[in-house]
Order: C-alpha cells, then structure tokens, then sequence
C-alpha cells in the first residue's frame, strides 16, 4: 500500500494536476477572463501592507523561476558551468533569501487580514484557505532548504531527477524519492494542490498584476461632496 500512495503521489499525481491547471487555465481565459481579479483590500493604504504585498509578490514569483530552473534544468546543461554542489550551494542561498522574504511578506498579510475589522469581515473562506496553504507551502519550503543544506550532494540531485522523470512521463518516477522525509514530500504535494485550485481561485491574478503597480508611489484620492460639486 505504501509504494501504492507513493507511486500515486508521485508519478501520476503530478499529470492530473497540471492537466486539471491547465485546462482550467485555459478555459478561464477563454469564457470567464472578466473574473480574474483579485478583490481589493486596500494594500497601499498603508506602508507596511505595501511592504507586506511586494515582499510576498516578489518572492514567491522569485521562488517559482528558482524552483523552474532548479529542477528542470537537465545535470548536462547546467554542469557546463557549474557542479552539482555549486547549484546546491546556491539553491540553498537563493531559496533562502527569497522564501524568507515570501514568508515575512504573508506573514504581515496575514496579520492584517485578522487585525483591520474591515478586510476581516469582508474575507471569505477560500480566502483564509489560499493563504494559509500557501503559507504551509512556504514553510514546508523553508524547512526542506534546511534538510537539503545538511543532506549530501546526492540527496539534493535526486530532486532534480525526480523531476525530469515526470516531466518525461517516465513510470518510475515516483521510486526515485520514495525515501526522501517527509517534508519534501508534504512540500510537493501542497505544490500540486495549489496548481490545482489555481484556475478556479483568485491566484489567477497573479498573470494580469501590472508591474507598474508596484513601482508607482502611493497616490490618495479625494473625492468631491455633491454639495462641493454643486
């Protein structure tokens, strides 16, 4: 039973999430591209929401290229300018940085949302599910760097492999982490959950955020009584 779950988990789970993603992706950009939107919360109302918006925002888009080019870069390509224990050494780094700064960022989002009464009251349940699983996500993250930084150089590697094999619908994929802790595992299956719900839920503005939102300074607006008007 438990190579059952594991090869599940592992080899075929993997395809039924980015299958039901990119469908639902699709289909979302074709017939309901007026949804994608994320319900405003005010995040420039206040400086430090604004800190908390753009750390978060920033680092895990950050998270997401390093995770991209870590796995999926195959041992051959990347071995011609570095050794395997190069890239560990600045996976480590690099993860480090960025998923602490991802979890600073939704950790003050997160305080928000429970401390302004009026985001509270206005939060609907899918809202406190996404942001507390991508907050186990982020944790989860974080640990694993740790475990990696003390694992050898093999441990590491085989991630990589692991992901190749998916990604090649090679159906020995899921042997190869089989003995892996625990966390790496937890760690990818919440990443596989988050592709899923992603099309259906308000991640999904993420693709049409404007940079420039960031980059512009705090504006304020002022409104006109009718009285004033008149």
């Amino acid at each position: 039973m438990e190579n059952f779950i594991n090869n599940f988990l592992f080899t075929y789970f993997p395809h039924i999430a980015m299958t039901i993603f990119w469908v639902g992706l699709v289909t979302r950009l074709v017939k309901s591209s007026k949804t994608i939107k994320a319900n405003s919360t005010q995040f420039l109302s206040n400086r430090n929401m604004r800190w908390g918006n753009n750390l978060f925002h920033y680092g895990i888009i950050m998270v997401f290229f390093g995770h991209f080019l870590g796995l999926f870069t195959p041992s051959e390509v990347y071995h011609l300018v570095m050794t395997t224990a190069t890239k560990k050494v600045l996976a480590v780094i690099m993860g480090s940085l960025f998923g602490g700064l991802t979890l600073a960022g939704i950790i003050i989002l997160i305080r928000r949302r429970f401390t302004k009464n009026r985001i509270r009251f206005n939060s609907s349940p899918q809202d406190y599910f996404i942001i507390f699983l991508l907050l186990a996500e982020v944790v989860l993250g974080i640990i694993s760097i740790t475990i990696s930084a003390a694992s050898g150089v093999e441990n590491y590697a085989e991630l990589g492999v692991w992901a190749q094999k998916v990604i090649t619908f090679q159906p020995d994929a899921g042997a190869i982490i089989a003995g892996h802790d625990i966390i790496y595992k937890l760690h990818i299956v919440i990443g596989l959950l988050i592709f899923i719900i992603f099309p259906f839920t308000k991640l999904m503005h993420i693709l049409t955020f404007p940079l420039a939102y960031y980059l512009r300074s705090a504006q304020q607006l002022v409104r006109r009584s009718s009285r004033t008007a008149a």
